[in-house]
């Protein structure tokens, strides 16, 4: 996640502490946490979706302490690079993880040559930026050919926008954010609407002993009178370039006559 502080939501303002969370709603690595809609099942889940193979290069833009990326060397066996624009958090993460690499940097500026990984994933980061589409393209210059972006985010659920507030970044409806997509040259194979995620996450927080910051958030997202269309959603996304996307689908198509015909 991005870095409006080590361990918080944007927006959110509530700390992590090295306890363990509530189950769904924030994830745990030794020597780092995090705290996002989904935690890391999500994450989990839409890596699955990506169909990345074991030992893909991976670039985690925005990793905070480096739960994520520990996570997906230990677990789901990629290697992965973490970036960060806070040196803090990346101090943090080096020193829970000395054998992964991670490097403080801006999103819209990645230090790494083009081509250099072979997927990006960026979860509850691009809502927060000054500029998501020079961050997008930026992470589609770091990508390697036949690679793919996973973003997970704050979106517009409704007919109307959200309200504009600091405290909840959005990244608009799901035509706005695949506009987005499509001016970085890509477009979304996959789209999945995750907003139980978010809800369970400001509940857990509003229940945590001495905290409202849950509450106010949940209050902030509530539709204005007369305006009921208007819900703040999250959401988890894979994407590719068009040419790139019809190239894996007919690798897939082939890999699965192959197997008929074995069989």
């Amino acid at each position: 996640m991005s870095d409006p502080g080590a361990g918080i939501m944007p927006g959110v303002g509530l700390a992590v502490t090295g306890e363990t969370p509530a189950p769904g709603a924030a994830c745990s690595a030794p020597g780092a946490t995090c705290l996002r809609p989904g935690g890391l099942e999500l994450t989990e889940r839409i890596v699955g979706l990506a169909r990345w193979p074991r030992g893909a290069r991976v670039l985690d833009v925005g990793c905070g302490s480096g739960a994520t990326a520990a996570h997906l060397a230990d677990r789901l066996k990629l290697r992965p690079v973490g970036i960060d624009a806070s040196p803090a958090q990346i101090a943090r993460a080096r020193a829970a993880r000395p054998d992964l690499d991670f490097a403080a940097g801006r999103a819209e500026d990645l230090p790494f040559a083009a081509g250099a990984f072979d997927a990006v994933l960026a979860e509850c980061l691009l809502s927060t930026l000054p500029d998501a589409r020079a961050a997008l393209r930026e992470m589609v210059r770091v990508l390697s050919g036949g690679g793919c972006v996973v973003l997970t985010d704050l979106y517009d659920r409704g007919d109307h926008p959200v309200r504009p507030r600091a405290a909840l970044p959005s990244l608009g409806r799901q035509d706005a954010v695949e506009a987005l997509l499509a001016g970085a040259g890509l477009e979304a194979e996959t789209w999945e609407d995750h907003t139980g995620a978010l809800a369970r996450l400001f509940w857990d927080m509003a229940a945590a002993p001495g905290s409202s910051a849950g509450q106010a958030q949940a209050i902030a997202a509530r539709p204005p009178a007369g305006q009921a269309g208007r819900r703040l959603g999250y959401f988890a996304c894979v994407a590719r370039a068009p040419d790139d996307r019809a190239a894996t689908s007919a690798a897939t198509t082939k890999a699965k006559g192959a197997h008929g015909a074995r069989s």
